[in-house]
């Protein structure tokens, strides 16, 4: 028979399991006292729906009744605002989805630290300790406080001055005064819940990255010569594609106001290049940055263990040569004959794995899905202006070095 490997099971009343629902924090619990989540379970397809229903539906409605919203109807209408229909219609959902997948990822990758043995009896309990306050931290109805005054304040600031948000021109007649339903709901309705939901996401993020910087601060049982060059990290390479739909999310609206620019106003799509590669590198940076707290540990352990396995296979290589080449009586200890060391070819490699390992968990498989969910949503703007055969070459260079 095929003997199948499993990921190891979570228990979910441990601590690695509260801290991998990343949804569970003071704005879900917030959520449940109002009913938009129910008790049960994260509902994510019902707050899909309610979300689109408050925030961009009543906008599409109200458009329509007032005779703004299709092409000819006023200068700019709502539909040609292409990042308004992104970032309600498509990212907003997708900061809720994130949510399940996120908390795949670190229920995949959180049991695996006492599984693979790389967290010992003695430094268990200071391991849960670390996610219960990650998780003390993540709730903390404070940081919420801070998040609803935030977005309340960006949708003040759209309110009091509505013709410095261009996509709000749709509903601003010049010279016009007095109330408009289009700009209120985008200020205090549309725009709070968009904010709210992002400015939840950097914190969620910024708890993860604060609770692996201290795990890689304990006295992990890494060991240099894994296969995976990473001590035994390298589980977490996988963790960034569990973000990918937050990459997505960030990256939607950004590309629908370029592209309503190029469309509508006519922007030079090459002058984006900067911006573009700005924000790939910017969720870059945030995926991997969870991963990067390794990086001290393990640059430490690689200048350790090359110093104390280039000694301890120097001290084999001569008494081989002793033994083999003088043809001298020699007591090795032992070190000749240990298997778990073998014969000199097994010991170059053992020092070229110490060698080689790398600074942090991560392979060129972390960047594939932070990536491409970042460039997707960008293809589209750049089509506007260079052909799809082109950017395609670029990419695929890119990725693939054609």
């Amino acid at each position: 028979m095929v003997e199948t490997k499993t990921e190891p099971t979570i228990d979910p009343t441990a601590p690695e399991a509260r801290f991998a629902d990343v949804a569970e924090d003071a704005l879900s619990k917030a959520q449940r006292a109002i009913g938009l989540m129910p008790r049960g379970g994260s509902g994510i397809g019902r707050r899909i729906a309610l979300a689109i229903a408050i925030t961009w539906l009543p906008l599409m409605l109200y458009a329509l009744w007032q005779r703004r919203l299709l092409p000819g109807s006023v200068s700019e209408p709502l539909l040609q605002h292409f990042g308004v229909h992104g970032r309600y219609l498509i990212a907003l959902p997708l900061l809720i989805v994130a949510e399940a997948t996120t908390r795949g990822a670190l229920r995949m990758a959180l049991p695996q630290f006492v599984s693979r043995g790389l967290i010992g009896d003695a430094e268990l309990p200071a391991f849960r300790s670390i996610l219960e306050r990650a998780s003390r931290l993540r709730s903390s109805r404070w940081a919420l406080v801070g998040m609803l005054v935030l977005a309340f304040l960006a949708g003040a600031l759209a309110w009091s001055s509505p013709e410095d948000l261009h996509e709000l021109v749709w509903d601003e007649t010049p010279g016009e005064r007095g109330f408009h339903f289009g700009v209120f709901w985008f200020s205090f309705v549309s725009r709070p819940i968009f904010m709210l939901a992002l400015l939840a996401w950097f914190w969620r993020l910024g708890v993860v990255g604060w609770a692996f910087a201290r795990i890689a601060r304990l006295d992990l049982a890494l060991a240099p010569t894994h296969p995976d060059r990473v001590g035994g990290l390298g589980f977490l390479e996988r963790m960034p594609a569990g973000f990918a739909p937050l990459f997505l999310a960030t990256a939607i609206p950004i590309a629908g106001r370029w592209g309503h620019d190029a469309a509508y106003h006519g922007l030079d799509v090459n002058t984006l290049r900067a911006p573009a590669v700005g924000l790939v590198l910017l969720n870059l940076a945030i995926a991997l940055a969870p991963m990067l707290a390794f990086a001290p540990l393990l640059m430490a352990l690689r200048r350790s263990a090359v110093a104390r396995w280039g000694a301890l296979l120097a001290e084999h290589g001569r008494l081989v040569e002793r033994r083999w080449l003088r043809r001298e009586t020699v007591d090795d200890g032992g070190l000749l004959s240990a298997p778990e060391i073998g014969p000199v070819a097994d010991t170059v490699a053992l020092y070229d794995t110490v060698r080689g390992m790398r600074m942090a968990p991560i392979a060129r498989s972390s960047l594939v899905a932070p990536l491409i969910a970042t460039v997707i949503p960008l293809i589209p703007v750049a089509a506007m202006q260079v052909p799809l055969k082109e950017i395609a070459k670029k990419l695929l260079a890119g990725l693939v070095g054609i």
